[in-house]
């Protein structure tokens, strides 16, 4: 006859231990589902647009701005300056024909040192497209006074074939013209009851972009995107356009935009010497 086998009183210490923590892990891991269950914004970041707080699900494969407001400063003569040491940043204006005849040299004393010029553009209900009437005197007079030049073309874009016919009008216009920055797609929503491109779905959107960009590389430009809150967070695919630069619009006295860009606009109604009227601020970031 066999006898049976008593359990020492460690091992049964043991396994009660074990059945413990078993029996807390899914206490735990059932009171954890019932918070995610009842958090709203489970997963998701608040991030400042500019007027309020929003809840976002971040593109994980996009990298994540790291400037912060203490890395920016104004300086005695009022101009926000970068103080922070992970970047080199430089002053520059995004203008177009509106700004009429510029000084230049005024505009590069100042201390501007890039522009980012407008091509051309779409109107947002007829569909067809125009260039910008001092888009080569601008280049030409900017580059003269030292100051390094992109272009934007301003997208209305409702398709792939309309945004390679885009790419193509900005190609045109330049000739054998070299250009130190990209050439940017600057998409924007038009709200409005004319307006061909409200209703644009972001798929078709993103493949705009990438088809604009593409046709600009393989000219042998380098080729970038216009975002801003609408478009940065509701509209595009970032992770698709993670091969081109970055230009976001986030006006403030910080770039507060959750994801990483090159150029930052911080201003609608900056005033530069040399330039009549207002026109648009931008700083550039490099490491």
């Amino acid at each position: 006859m066999k006898t049976k086998k008593k359990i020492s009183p460690l091992l049964a210490v043991v396994i009660l231990a074990v059945v413990i923590l078993a029996v807390y892990a899914a206490i735990s891991g059932l009171n954890r589902r019932a918070e995610i269950q009842n958090d709203p914004h489970y997963g998701m970041v608040e991030v400042y647009n500019g007027e309020d707080y929003i809840w976002i699900v971040p593109e994980e494969d996009v990298p994540k701005n790291d400037i912060s407001k203490d890395d920016l400063a104004t300086d005695p003569n009022g101009n926000l300056t970068y103080v922070g040491g992970e970047y080199k940043a430089s002053r520059g204006v995004d203008i177009s024909s509106f700004q009429g005849d510029i000084d230049w040299q005024a505009v590069y004393d100042s201390g501007v040192r890039f522009a980012i010029i407008r091509a051309g553009g779409r109107y947002y209900g007829s569909g067809e497209l125009y260039s910008d009437d001092k888009f080569i005197e601008n280049i030409e007079g900017a580059r003269s006074a030292g100051i390094k030049v992109g272009a934007y073309f301003f997208s209305q874009a409702i398709s792939v074939d309309e945004a390679r016919e885009e790419a193509q009008c900005v190609l045109s216009l330049l000739g054998d013209r070299e250009l130190d920055l990209p050439v940017f797609f600057d998409w924007e929503r038009v709200v409005d009851d004319d307006a061909r491109t409200h209703t644009l779905d972001n798929d078709t959107l993103t493949e705009c972009a990438v088809t604009f960009c593409e046709d600009i590389k393989a000219a042998g430009l380098d080729a970038g995107v216009y975002v801003y809150n609408d478009t940065g967070y509701n509209g595009y695919d970032l992770s698709r356009l993670q091969d081109y630069t970055m230009w976001c619009a986030s006006v403030g006295s910080y770039p507060y935009f959750y994801y990483a860009h090159t150029v930052w606009q911080y201003s609608f109604r900056g005033t530069v010497p040399g330039i009549n009227g207002d026109c648009d601020l931008n700083m550039m970031f490099t490491k």
